[in-house]
């Protein structure tokens, strides 16, 4: 069952719990409040520190590709601090064959018009 449902690209740090060994914890910030929160789990069958790694883990994985989707596809997020608001310019919409033909031809026809 999930317990929780959090984007793993806003966890900023993932730890086993030096008390206890089944515990590990992980910070991360809320997309809605941006809120720094903690949030702690405790193993049934694992120790913390396995989990903590496999989260880490999943946090650099998802990063690096992340890196790569936002290199390759030309996609940024500006942050309007006054409204507290994230803006994404871009698409990580992966276009046809065609719509890049299309886009090709609209573009050398463009120096022509002027």
């Amino acid at each position: 069952d999930l317990i929780v449902d959090q984007t793993i690209e806003k966890v900023s740090f993932c730890a086993p719990d030096r008390n206890f060994d089944r515990a590990f914890s992980y910070i991360c910030r809320d997309g809605t409040t941006r809120r720094w929160i903690c949030h702690c789990f405790m193993a049934v069958k694992d120790t913390g520190e396995r989990l903590s790694h496999a989260v880490g883990c999943a946090f650099a994985a998802c990063l690096e590709r992340k890196q790569k989707r936002e290199k390759e596809c030309g996609v940024t997020a500006t942050f309007d601090a006054s409204r507290t608001t994230f803006t994404r310019e871009g698409s990580f919409r992966v276009t046809t064959a065609t719509e890049q033909a299309e886009r090709e031809e609209v573009m050398r026809q463009m120096p022509d018009a002027k």
